[in-house]
């Protein structure tokens, strides 16, 4: 996915929940941030950022928040970008969910008992099944975890996820790494302890876990390839550099 009418800016300071202060052209301007995650260890005033100029001239904020440069690589924190190259690779062909017979029927956005699951749709086979993607922007070194921030969402994603499965659907979890580099994927249980004993019930269950890894730039982002996933692995937080 290639983005247009970006620049590169300076972190100044992240001032609200949705709002990032940076500095562009020698100019304060605000910027929207799409991902509601910590992101602490990424907007950390002087670092680079990359921003787009909004269609909307009258908005308060006149950019959006796409990629953060953090030890050499670009980190992409657009929460759409996950599911818009994933939408993307299964409509093309160039994501293959395991068990699947290609070409895939793909459906965006469906709802299923009390849950919305980010893609539905049938194999070629007739067979039904649902993805749900999740973002993942953070890492330390070659590993990256998921999740940033808690994630009750999530949780229920997977448990839905896990009572499709029983139902007699090829069900998917789909963790979208935004920043190359990575070789192995975990979850972070000290940020959130339910959620990896729940995948390590839905994999004992039949669910299939992807963890996808992505090359990024301060104006683009495309799936690369799948990278080890273990949910058992331990993760430790790289702290933000002291001001």
């Amino acid at each position: 996915m290639q983005y247009t009418n970006v620049a590169i800016a300076t972190v100044i300071a992240r001032i609200s929940r949705f709002t990032v202060k940076v500095a562009l052209a020698g100019q304060e301007q605000l910027a929207h941030l799409s991902n509601t995650g910590r992101n602490k260890e990424l907007l950390v005033p002087g670092f680079p950022i990359s921003v787009r100029k909004a269609d909307n001239p009258a908005r308060k904020t006149p950019y959006d928040v796409l990629a953060v440069q953090r030890d050499g690589r670009w980190i992409n924190i657009d929460s759409l970008a996950p599911n818009r190259v994933v939408n993307a690779a299964l409509r093309d062909g160039s994501l293959v969910l395991p068990g699947c017979q290609e070409p895939l029927a793909v459906h965006p956005e469906t709802t299923w008992r009390d849950s919305r699951l980010d893609f539905a749709g049938r194999d070629d086979n007739g067979q039904k099944w649902f993805a749900e993607t999740k973002g993942v922007t953070l890492a330390n070194q070659t590993l990256a975890a998921f999740p940033d921030a808690p994630t009750t969402r999530g949780l229920k994603h997977v448990h839905t996820l896990t009572q499709a499965q029983a139902a007699g659907y090829a069900s998917y979890l789909l963790f979208v790494v935004q920043l190359p580099g990575i070789e192995k994927m975990t979850i972070y249980h000290e940020r959130f302890a339910e959620l990896a004993p729940a995948i390590t019930a839905a994999k004992a269950a039949g669910v299939q876990v992807l963890a996808l890894v992505c090359e990024t730039g301060p104006d683009k982002i495309t799936l690369s390839h799948q990278i080890a996933f273990d949910e058992t692995l331990p993760f430790q937080e790289v702290a933000a550099p002291e001001n």
